[in-house]
């Protein structure tokens, strides 16, 4: 038991005490916007090696307790499709909540996009779709429900730390009508397949506009 809270300690509060203290208060003030996403990059690849590490090495736990596991082609294509046809709905999830919400300036795709370049956006399309799988959905899902015995509770705890990591990069708008559906929508996946590889490449391509949309502009 120690270690499953050791384990989530490193992976969801660890995390969220970066993004939400460490960057916004000692990295952005003081470096390039571009250089504080990527420190925020290393940040994340390191904590999700970090992850894989401790689950081998300090559990002695084979990763498909994560959910590291074999996908065959046909459920790649099916991850695949399932991201492209969530991106698509990214633009009616967020005109739905604008006509709730006052439409802002920033914290938009918008703006995300015309901040930083393509390849910027690239490296962070990546970094989200597999560091954050493995941080907020692969190890605490698998341990809290160990704990707990209830999905639910599971779902609901990591889906908390996982919007609270987004928080200061975009709107009450984003998060309301993206990010939060979009995190259900991947944790329900997740506990559909039990496979981290497959979330994975749906999170991958539900981000991935963002890099063509900054090529566009």
């Amino acid at each position: 038991m120690q270690k499953k809270i050791l384990g989530l300690i490193l992976s969801l509060i660890i995390p969220s005490i970066y993004v939400l203290f460490i960057s916004p208060i000692f990295i952005k003030p003081n470096v390039d916007e571009q250089v504080s996403a990527l420190i925020g990059f290393a940040v994340l690849w390191g904590l999700a090696f970090g992850m894989l590490f401790f689950t081998r090495s300090i559990e002695k736990l084979p990763l498909t307790t994560i959910g590291w596991k074999p996908l065959s082609w046909k459920w790649i294509f099916m991850a695949i499709g399932l991201g492209i046809l969530l991106s698509l709905l990214v633009p009616v999830f967020t005109l739905l909540v604008n006509a709730v919400f006052p439409p802002s300036d920033t914290g938009t795709i918008t703006q995300v996009t015309s901040n930083f370049s393509w390849w910027i956006l690239l490296l962070s399309v990546l970094t989200a779709g597999i560091t954050e799988e493995i941080l907020f959905r692969g190890y605490p899902l698998e341990r809290l429900h160990e704990i707990t015995g209830n999905k639910w509770i599971s779902g609901v705890i990591s889906l908390i730390f996982f919007v609270a990591i987004h928080a200061t990069g975009w709107n009450i708008a984003h998060i309301i009508g993206v990010v939060i559906p979009l995190g259900i929508i991947l944790t329900g996946l997740y506990f559909w397949q039990r496979n981290l590889l497959f979330v994975m490449i749906v999170h991958v391509f539900i981000d991935l506009p963002l890099v063509f949309i900054a090529l566009l502009t």
